[in-house]
């Protein structure tokens, strides 16, 4: 439900940054001051003249939630996007590929799979009571699809 987006080219981000702009969102969203958000920028004045490459901003979208997952989204989204901070990506270059833990890849297959119910079977069979007998080979296996 989290993964990186593209944002904008080293050129917006440096403008948005410098024009004042990056001032008044923080401003609004009580986020802490310019030059800590700088901080997520690193070296953001280098990429000022770019126009090509571009910046990747962590991003979560609640949608993609499985509706029986007993988490908080909120503070799911909160620790993914204090671990990842924006990336600069050169034009030409590969954007950054989220990566998937093995639980969520598990649950993700074991959702998407229907496991047929089977019936089991073996012989020898006594009857029709469910009994085998003592002391013979037994052979199990289960029928159906």
């Amino acid at each position: 439900m989290c993964w990186y987006e593209q944002s904008g080219t080293g050129a917006d981000r440096a403008e948005w940054i410098d024009s004042g702009k990056a001032a008044e969102y923080i401003r609004f969203n009580h986020i802490g001051s310019v030059e800590e958000y700088k901080t997520h920028f690193p070296d953001y004045e280098s990429y000022a003249d770019d126009t090509e490459g571009y910046w990747y901003i962590p991003y979560c979208e609640s949608r993609y939630m499985a509706d029986d997952d007993e988490r908080d989204f909120r503070e799911i989204a909160d620790a993914y996007i204090a671990d990842h901070d924006p990336v600069y990506v050169p034009a030409g270059q590969a954007p950054p590929e989220p990566a998937i833990d093995g639980a969520t890849l598990a649950q993700a297959a074991w959702d998407a799979v229907t496991i047929p119910t089977a019936t089991i079977s073996y012989n020898p069979m006594y009857g029709g009571v469910g009994a085998t007998f003592v002391g013979m080979d037994t052979w199990v296996w289960a029928t159906g699809d």
